[in-house]
């Protein structure tokens, strides 16, 4: 498989809107446009630092994983934590953390 229908099928399981576009390149970008527009209201909204919503989180799962799969052709070996139903949110955090890091 290649990249693009590695990422659809990861976004088509999230049932992201990213899924619809129509290469590769225009969802890592779309993906990371998301997450660092997040992560700029974030910054400015001081009074609740350290705490992380669904919506956040998941914007950073997208372009974790699509980080992850432009460096490696694959998609993380552990992304099934992240789907599992006791996980926390800081949790998704700490993973996507990971996976744009390595």
């Amino acid at each position: 498989m290649n990249d693009i229908t590695k990422a659809r099928y990861y976004l088509k399981g999230q049932q992201s809107d990213l899924q619809h576009l129509t290469s590769f390149g225009l969802m890592l970008a779309t993906a990371e446009q998301r997450y660092r527009e997040i992560k700029l209201k974030k910054q400015g909204n001081r009074e609740v630092v350290g705490t992380y919503d669904k919506k956040e989180a998941d914007t950073m799962l997208d372009y974790a994983v699509l980080k992850h799969l432009k460096r490696h052709n694959q998609l993380p070996k552990d992304l099934l934590q992240a789907f599992e139903k006791n996980i926390t949110l800081e949790e998704k955090q700490a993973l996507a953390i990971r996976w744009i890091s390595a």
